[in-house]
């Protein structure tokens, strides 16, 4: 069965294609708001300095002086004894720098791994293939290889929506995919290696 000729069917058949043309957009828009990689890895790398250079003066001095001038800084009248007091008091409130720091660099680093060309690639799989294949389940649209070869019907998607080859799954990937479908829109394309003789 291919696709229905029915003029209802053929309109929520667009409406659906649309719907992954704009999810589609909205993760490009995304990727285009995002700054470059060299920039945030030069990020990462200052943290990195400023975490080394902190542990050379010392965490004990970061979370004693340091801390106290701040408190200094903001009340500029009190005295020293004062200042001890309120630091006694609400010094457990504060955040301690080098963790923090550190939790940071840590979540740069992480981004940095996920915002690869391999994780781009899977982001497509959940974003464009997979439901791709739902769609064409929900709409009876089947593939056979001399007819409707699933490659060319993705190659058509692909290129519908601006994909980047880089990006692109290869055939092997999609059949893949297809398979953990259970065979979804792929029901016309038997094994024609397996041929009965007569």
């Amino acid at each position: 069965m291919g696709m229905s000729e029915d003029p209802f069917a053929r309109f929520v058949l667009t409406q659906d294609l649309q719907h992954l043309e704009s999810q589609y957009a909205r993760w490009i828009a995304t990727l285009d708001k995002q700054p470059d990689v060299d920039l945030v890895r030069r990020y990462r790398a200052a943290i990195t300095k400023v975490l080394m250079l902190s542990e050379k003066i010392g965490p004990d001095f970061l979370a004693s002086e340091i801390e106290m001038a701040g408190w200094a800084r903001n009340i500029p009248e009190a005295d020293e004894q004062t200042l001890h007091a309120l630091r006694a008091d609400y010094g457990h409130e504060r955040q301690d720098v080098v963790a923090v720091l550190t939790a940071h660099e840590l979540n740069i680093e992480h981004w940095l791994k996920i915002s690869g060309d391999t994780y781009k690639k899977r982001d497509l799989r959940k974003l464009v293939v997979e439901p791709f294949f739902q769609l064409m389940a929900k709409h009876g649209i089947t593939t056979s290889r001399k007819q409707r070869p699933r490659k060319q019907i993705f190659d058509a998607l692909f290129d519908w929506l601006g994909v980047e080859q880089k990006f692109r799954p290869s055939s092997a990937n999609i059949d893949a995919i297809a398979r953990e479908f259970g065979g979804s829109a792929s029901a016309s394309e038997p094994n024609t290696k397996r041929r009965t003789k007569n």
